[in-house]
């Protein structure tokens, strides 16, 4: 991810030891972000939204053609915003996504098949360049030297992919899939096409919205009250998880211990690894609050992308509450097609499913082995499901104590995976997990509220929905002046709890 510390030695291993460090490398425009109107908790984004959802309510009430164009005129510089560079890309998913749509208009089943397939193609060339070209280059180095520079051009490496490549690709495929398996839908405009894969509440980072969820909401007009009193709640919760957790507990233990773990006692590094779990947690969660607000309030309602996962009692339940979007795009356009339950071994299915979950992260050997693990998690999952099917805990004395220790496991195995996926190396995760083993007093400790924080951030699984729906019940009974003052002063009081400077969002770089 962002800002990181520089490693410790274990993590200057060779490219023979590691595959892939290119993808966690710092580069200058993360400072951009930190700043930029692309990252939600700014000012510049403030100045760009504020104009763009007053006009935007006026001309939707008006002109739905007019609106749509303005539309995708402020997704277009939103997005250009991260550099002018990658708005071809962008263009390019939508043109080969529109195209294909197009082409398999009224074309045979074999035809339309191999359009569509060409489309998959294309997009998976398209990730793997960005994801994997500089561990090419990184190898040629490596076995050849200078000789490589003939064939492969080291400076290409440097490229930063596109943000949101990941996500407005698979956004892109599942349109073209789902036109490719229903023929009776009608194509929709290139502009249609443009403006969907480049929504600017979640061109970024999410969620990865279908056609359904998006082109009947750009014909209506109406905005409500209760999409202003929802919105305004969302980006406030969003807010809170990314600024008064999620970036406190990354500034104050997470990034420390994950550089240095050798530096901090056994108690420290646990803490640490629990500190991410929930950093990673309302980091992103907190992003797709915000982004659903975002939306709401120009009358859009996006798909649930987080439904408190750290109440999950199995991994494959945590699967379904944790980043919705995705959990269920690999199930519809990956799981089912390679045969899903029914035709071929579930278990290597689900294995497939994860590992390739895990590289669509990034090139690192760490994010291909979290995935791995946890297909290989999901697998004992459904086999053990299996076996016990026929076993009912009828008494109450029963079924209590196995909801915790199922509570228990999930959490533990959730947040000790994720020590690969947030580790620079997998020295670096071998180091982590060695030191916790190690059970050492010896190290710098860590601060007390840290431990609060992280207590508080798993609460919030279990009952962060009831206060959602206390306040927001609270709040409308005010009246709307009185409504904007609350919101306001509640933004200010969250922005106050973070340091100057907000880290960028961890997504950002998927």
């Amino acid at each position: 991810m962002l800002h990181r510390t520089p490693c410790n030695r274990r993590a200057n291993c060779s490219f023979r030891r590691e595959i892939g460090n290119h993808a966690r490398r710092k580069y200058p425009i993360d400072d951009f972000y930190s700043t930029s109107l692309v990252n939600f908790v700014t000012t510049d984004f403030v100045l760009f939204f504020l104009p763009v959802l007053c006009i935007g309510w006026g001309l939707r009430g008006l002109n739905r053609t007019v609106y749509k164009f303005f539309l995708l005129i402020a997704n277009l510089v939103f997005y250009g915003m991260t550099g002018v560079g990658y708005l071809p890309f962008l263009f390019f998913v939508a043109l080969i996504n529109w195209g294909t749509v197009r082409w398999m208009e009224e074309r045979s089943r074999n035809t339309r098949l191999a359009l569509v397939s060409i489309a998959v193609v294309v997009h998976v060339l398209l990730l793997g360049f960005f994801k994997y070209y500089g561990v090419m280059v990184d190898w040629a180095m490596e076995q050849f030297g200078a000789r490589a520079e003939w064939i492969l051009n080291p400076t290409l490496a440097q490229m930063m992919m596109p943000v949101g490549l990941s996500f407005y690709c698979f956004q892109g495929l599942a349109y073209t899939i789902d036109h490719y398996r229903e023929s009776a839908l009608a194509p929709r405009s290139f502009t249609d096409v443009l403006c969907f894969l480049s929504f600017f509440p979640t061109v970024m980072s999410g969620p990865i919205i279908r056609e359904e969820n998006f082109f009947p909401q750009l014909r209506t007009s109406i905005v409500g009250e209760e999409d202003f009193g929802e919105g305004a709640l969302l980006i406030l919760s969003g807010l809170f998880k990314k600024v008064a957790l999620a970036t406190y507990l990354q500034m104050h233990l997470v990034d420390a211990v994950f550089a240095n773990p050798e530096e901090y006692s056994s108690a420290a590094v646990l803490v640490g690894i629990y500190a991410y779990t929930v950093q990673i947690y309302c980091d992103f969660s907190g992003y797709t609050d915000i982004a659903m607000g975002v939306a709401r309030l120009m009358g859009f309602h996006l798909p649930k992308n987080f439904d408190a996962p750290y109440r999950s009692l199995s991994l494959q339940e945590f699967w379904h509450r944790w980043h919705i979007s995705l959990s269920t795009w690999l199930r519809d356009y990956l799981y089912i097609p390679l045969g899903g339950s029914r035709r071929g071994n579930r278990y290597v299915n689900l294995f497939i499913t994860m590992l390739i979950g895990g590289a669509w992260h990034g090139s690192s050997l760490t994010f291909i082995i979290w995935g791995a693990l946890h297909g290989i998690g999901l697998a004992i999952v459904h086999a053990f499901q299996r076996v016990t099917r026929r076993v009912r805990l009828n008494s109450l004395w029963l079924r209590i104590p196995n909801r915790i220790v199922s509570w228990v496991l999930t959490l533990h195995v959730v947040a000790f995976l994720w020590v690969f996926f947030r580790a620079d190396s997998l020295d670096s995760a071998y180091a982590i997990l060695c030191r916790v083993h190690a059970g050492t007093t010896e190290g710098n400790d860590f601060p007390l509220l840290v431990l609060v924080a992280t207590v508080w951030g798993i609460l919030l699984s279990f009952v962060g929905r009831g206060l959602f729906q206390i306040i927001g019940r609270a709040l409308r009974i005010l009246p709307w002046p009185l409504q904007a003052i609350v919101v306001g002063l509640s933004l200010a009081f969250i922005m106050n709890l973070g340091p100057d400077g907000t880290l960028p969002f961890i997504y950002f770089r998927f």
